[in-house]
C-alpha cells in the first residue's frame, strides 16, 4: 500500500520531475548543444543586467536556431514526458 507521506520533503516533486525543454531539444536533432549553450548565455546576461529574462523558447526562436513546430514538438514532449514521471510516482 502506498503513501503519500512516504515522499521525502527534501525533494518538492517539480525537482522530481524536471525535464528541462533545451535538453529535449537538443535530443530530437533539432539544435546543437552549442546552439543551446549560447541561449542560454543570453538568458542568463539578461537576467544578471536586470531585464527581464526570456522564455528559452523565445530567444531560439529570435535566434532562428528552431522552428515554432519544433518548438511547440518539443513541449509536447516535455508535458507526456512529465505526465509520465507524475503517473509513476503515484
Amino acid at each position: 500500500m502506498k503513501t503519500r507521506s512516504s515522499k521525502s520533503p527534501k525533494e518538492p516533486k517539480q525537482e522530481q520531475n524536471k525535464t528541462l525543454l533545451g535538453q529535449i531539444l537538443v535530443e530530437l536533432g533539432y539544435i546543437t548543444i552549442y546552439q543551446l549553450d549560447e541561449a542560454l548565455h543570453i538568458q542568463k546576461g539578461d537576467s544578471e543586467s536586470g531585464k527581464e529574462q526570456k522564455p528559452l523558447g523565445q530567444i531560439l526562436l529570435e535566434l532562428g536556431y528552431c522552428g515554432p513546430n519544433q518548438l511547440i514538438r518539443a513541449i509536447q514532449v516535455q508535458v507526456d514526458y512529465r505526465r509520465a514521471q507524475e503517473s509513476k510516482q503515484d
